[in-house]
């Protein structure tokens, strides 16, 4: 059996979800969690609209502590959410919708203004 270390990228199956995550059945034969903030990029309401029972992952191991609980993430798989790119786009979307918030305020102060003088 092959030592499993932080890093490594494995495969497994899903065998049960839980309201806080996915428990993951390693090709090891052992089990590691995917916690529900680790399954995606995007906002996860709930774990079963995202894996179900029976489908096969891929994750990377964030984590193996002491008494050998393994942490799982599929979001670290994805190459786009590096620090860098994440914040890039983060500050682009930023200012993009700072932007469209200041375009959309001074129109409605505009029409404001033009309401107040028709009404003098």
């Amino acid at each position: 059996m092959n030592q499993l270390k932080v890093g490594d990228v494995v495969t497994g199956e899903v065998i049960s979800t839980k309201p806080f995550g996915a428990f993951v059945k390693l090709e090891s034969g052992q089990t590691g969690l995917i916690h529900i903030s680790q399954i995606s990029d995007k906002f996860v309401e709930k774990v079963e609209d995202e894996l179900e029972v029976g489908s096969t992952v891929k994750a990377k191991i964030l984590s193996i502590d002491s008494v050998g609980k393994i942490s799982l993430s599929i979001r670290a798989l994805n190459t786009k959410n590096s620090r860098r790119n994440r914040s890039k786009k983060t500050n682009a979307d930023f200012e993009d919708m700072m932007k469209k918030w200041l375009k959309s305020s001074e129109e409605r102060l505009s029409a404001l203004a033009a309401k107040q003088k028709k009404n003098r």
